[in-house]
């Protein structure tokens, strides 16, 4: 992240990057990863830092392996929680999430995870392209009329640079996924791999009662994946992971 953050002069003082937890001291002292969940943890974090942006990225990684991304039911208390700190610390909350790779529907609902994450924000941004032609648009917006799309270009050096308004819209963006896409059996089975187990490994047999996909399929996608196989116990079942 920080090559980008400073082609566009950001001052490197202000940059932070949250790694993780420690609670004790000494030999006691346990590490812990970072879940949005622990509300503590970010407070702290936003008071020693004094932020004004806190950049989760992408979501799926911290929301702790008992939140089900794909039920609002077990996302919104973790979004009331961020929507709670914002306020109190006078802090923007940004959550990166990406595009499932099977566009259906209405461009809002492409965003892997529950429908609620899109729900549960003020604003949502889309960034795509169309042939050339790449842009930032707005797709949602709960504080007024939605605003103009913004052009970019990533230059082969990495940098980034802003081109000025444009045209194109979510539909577009959505609309050029779809065509740019004929999804092969092995790439949607590499989807339902990397969402069933983003909380965690699980058993193969489950794997393959729990889709449609020929079991053959499903296994040349692990391997694409590099998906790691592993025994739970000498002689319980095998796992699957993601690597």
């Amino acid at each position: 992240m920080r090559p980008p953050f400073d082609s566009l002069g950001g001052d490197a003082r202000r940059f932070h990057i949250l790694r993780g937890s420690v609670t004790g001291q000494g030999k006691r002292a346990a590490r812990g990863s970072v879940k949005l969940s622990d509300l503590e943890l970010l407070t702290d974090s936003i008071k020693q830092t004094e932020a004004r942006l806190l950049v989760v990225d992408p979501i799926q990684s911290y929301l702790g392996a008992e939140v089900d991304a794909h039920r609002s039911n077990e996302t919104r208390p973790v979004l009331d929680g961020l929507v709670r700190l914002a306020e109190e610390h006078n802090t923007s909350v940004l959550l990166v999430r990406h595009f499932a790779k099977s566009p259906t529907g209405r461009a809002i609902h492409r965003g892997l995870g529950s429908i609620d994450l899109t729900g549960a924000v003020r604003t949502e941004l889309h960034a795509g392209s169309v042939d050339d032609q790449r842009a930032m648009v707005q797709a949602k917006s709960n504080l007024g009329q939605l605003g103009e799309s913004l052009g970019y270009v990533i230059e082969g050096d990495g940098s980034f640079r802003w081109t000025g308004k444009s045209d194109l819209t979510a539909t577009d963006l959505q609309a050029a996924e779809s065509t740019r896409e004929e999804r092969s059996d092995i790439d949607e089975a590499c989807d339902y791999l990397e969402q069933t187990l983003a909380k965690g490994p699980k058993k193969v047999k489950e794997l393959e009662d729990g889709t449609d996909v020929h079991t053959r399929t499903l296994r040349r996608a692990a391997q694409k994946l590099g998906v790691q196989r592993t025994r739970d116990g000498e002689r319980g079942p095998y796992l699957w992971g993601l690597p």
